[in-house]
């Protein structure tokens, strides 16, 4: 039966009714039970000295090495092979872990059914769909516990900077709960659980963006949330028309997307007030998020971060790292050293932050593996946003890079761009990227999202082994 098409066709009242249905049964799925325990404890722990922190670390690596060797066919199996024992975890889990062999993106989504904690106690909650860049979807097995601690520590991030429970806020959604073909308001639909506006990000165009600001302007959030690409194309048009909004948010916080500094700048004007970035994933890896002080912290309490440069060795300080992680917020589908295909800048000397969390930071959330750029005259290019300094016209672009030498740039301008906007835009990639490669501009009058209505702003589409790439 598909659940979907008779959702869309519903009268909007019984859509509304149904939409607070599902609603209300996540709001007990992550709210109720032991999430305020799980918060406490967190929040205890954001200020607590790093003697602490490490402790509890050290506790919570032994919980899931335990289970994990006892409930999971997967990891059994790779300590067995290297004949670790449950007394080797409890003496020394960090070196147990070391020991252990990295888990790829592939092995995670093929081999599900055995990594799975199989503990009786440990019953399945939710099985999520989560969706790759690859297309084909990962599943996901959530546990009570899994659930509660994955929103505690989400709630926490909120309340460091300031927001409590229950505030008026906005979400920038890419759920598909709003028929995609609608052509009328509202597109948009009411959780009155947790006093959400959900706004779907799939009609947010340039017809459709009035509609949106005069029900934002209505509802008054006290905060708002989503994707960075979608509060960047509203930020844009407040800022081009110089719009005054009737409210100002206390925050906005960005997740699931790259956030370029261009658009915090932009979204911070819009809006009047600061953006907050987040790092997690689907997947239940571990947290970084930023705190008052606008630095990005690493959620030790939530898991384990290991950083690998290019030539998989040991990250050096000021260099881009990629993630491998071993998370504490999924017990039911345990992530144990997982090359979650993401990547970070580390800073280039250790920051001691004022926020009064000690808990170590790190420079900028790159994204993707697959977002980082590479030509043989500049090597890795981690971020693409300063190539449109000093550019005006240009709307929206998407950089594809085919080859080592073959760039694909699709790009929507508007009137006000010209061949000289058009000369120093290359002038612009060529100094990132270099001159002896080749770009193709497409000018084109839309660029769709991706399936999960996120925006791929920079997408590289070879595999740097396939080059020999040093």
């Amino acid at each position: 039966m598909n659940y979907f098409k008779i959702y869309h066709n519903l009268p909007y009242i019984l859509k509304y009714l149904a939409f607070n249905i599902k609603t209300f049964l996540n709001y007990r799925k992550r709210f109720f039970g032991n999430y305020n325990k799980y918060l406490n404890e967190y929040l205890e722990l954001w200020y607590n000295d790093m003697e602490i922190i490490n402790n509890y670390q050290k506790k919570q690596l032994i919980k899931l090495l335990k289970e994990s060797y006892k409930h999971s066919k997967w990891y059994k199996d790779k300590m067995d092979n290297l004949n670790i024992t449950y007394k080797q975890i409890e003496i020394d889990p960090y070196e147990v872990l070391s020991k252990m062999p990295i888990l790829k993106k592939n092995e995670r989504k093929d081999f599900v059914k055995n990594i799975i904690n199989t503990n009786k106690d440990r019953k399945t909650i939710t099985i999520d769909f989560t969706s790759g860049t690859s297309g084909s979807p990962t599943i996901n097995y959530l546990d009570k516990e899994s659930i509660e601690r994955s929103f505690a520590l989400w709630k926490r991030f909120h309340y460091v900077i300031g927001i409590k429970e229950k505030q008026k806020n906005v979400r920038f959604s890419g759920k598909i709960f709003i028929n995609p073909n609608k052509k009328k308001p509202p597109f948009w639909m009411y959780n009155i659980f947790e006093k959400q506006l959900f706004m779907s990000t799939y009609h947010l165009t340039e017809k459709n963006i009035l509609y949106y600001l005069k029900k934002l302007n209505e509802f008054k959030p006290f905060f708002l949330d989503g994707y960075p690409s979608a509060l960047f194309i509203l930020a844009k048009y407040i800022n081009k028309n110089q719009i005054k909004l009737k409210f100002k948010p206390f925050a906005i916080m960005v997740t699931a997307e790259t956030l370029y500094e261009y658009q915090r700048k932009a979204i911070e004007k819009a809006f009047n007030c600061k953006v907050y970035n987040q790092y997690a994933s689907s997947e239940g890896s571990p947290f970084i998020t930023e705190c008052s002080e606008n630095k990005l912290h690493l959620n030790l309490d939530s898991g384990i971060f290991e950083f690998f440069n290019k030539d998989d060795k040991k990250a050096k300080p000021g260099e881009i790292a990629r993630l491998v992680v071993t998370s504490f917020r999924n017990l039911k589908t345990p992530l144990i050293r997982y090359d979650i295909g993401d990547t970070v800048l580390l800073p280039e000397k250790e920051i001691v932050c004022d926020c009064g969390c000690k808990m170590p930071v790190v420079k900028e959330i790159i994204g993707r593996e697959d977002d980082i750029l590479w030509t043989e005259e500049k090597g890795f290019v981690g971020r693409m946003d300063t190539a449109f300094k000093g550019l005006k016209g240009i709307d929206k672009t998407q950089i594809i890079q085919k080859s080592p030498t073959l760039f694909e740039i699709n790009i929507i301008v508007d009137d006000t761009y010209t061949q000289k906007d058009e000369v120093l835009f290359l002038k612009n990639l060529q100094e990132r990227l270099g001159k002896n490669v080749h770009y193709k501009l497409n000018y084109v009058n839309d660029i769709p999202l991706g399936s999960n209505g996120k925006f791929i702003a920079v997408k590289r589409k070879f595999k740097l082994k396939d080059y020999d790439i040093q």
